[in-house]
């Protein structure tokens, strides 16, 4: 069947189409716009003393709310934090599966784009047990292998060592330049 009739059925059919297969993105849209964590309490409160309009008001707002997150900053209650520090506790959690960022109050397209996705360091230590190498590097952290691969090399104090994130939570593991292996991270 072709024609006129033809080509009009076929552009119904196709925008019949399209919501089902755009409808997984709009929900994913709204998903991540309803993960967007609310600030503290107390931080929302110091916010919300730049609605009032009498000055004198305003200024006994931000001094008792600045009071209150001051006092909890220093019972440890609530912790402040600058994106550098952010991306320190990043690295020094690169390979566990805990979502730091969203804990933190960080995501979106820029954090995506600035998300740690390969680590270089030194190895500490290094052993070979019935699974393969576990590799301690120089930052603490303990990998242990979880493939069949082997280094050509063994892994010794010093050599150097890039851990790069794969996909699906999979870490590979190249120590001095050699062909990386699977690893996971255990401490």
């Amino acid at each position: 069947m072709s024609g006129p009739r033809s080509t009009a059925l076929k552009s119904i059919l196709a925008l019949a189409l399209l919501p089902p297969l755009f409808a997984p993105v709009a929900a994913s849209a709204a998903k991540k716009a309803e993960e967007t964590p609310p600030p503290p309490e107390l931080f929302q409160h110091l916010l919300d003393c730049r609605t009032i309009t009498d000055g004198p008001a305003r200024l006994t707002c931000f001094d008792r709310q600045s009071a209150a997150l001051d006092d909890a900053m220093r019972k440890k209650e609530i912790v402040v934090a600058d994106k550098q520090a952010v991306q320190r506790a990043k690295r020094g959690l690169f390979g566990f599966a805990a979502p730091v960022a969203k804990l933190m109050g960080f995501g979106g397209s820029e954090d995506d784009a600035n998300e740690i996705k390969e680590v270089s360091t030194t190895v500490e230590s290094a052993r070979h047990n019935a699974n393969g190498w576990v590799v301690t590097l120089a930052d603490g952290s303990t990998w242990e292998q979880n493939d069949t691969r082997d280094f050509v090399l063994s892994p010794k104090p010093g050599n150097e060592v890039r851990i790069t994130r794969g996909v699906l939570g999979t870490y590979f593991v190249s120590v001095h330049g050699q062909a990386a292996v699977k690893m996971r991270r255990v401490q």
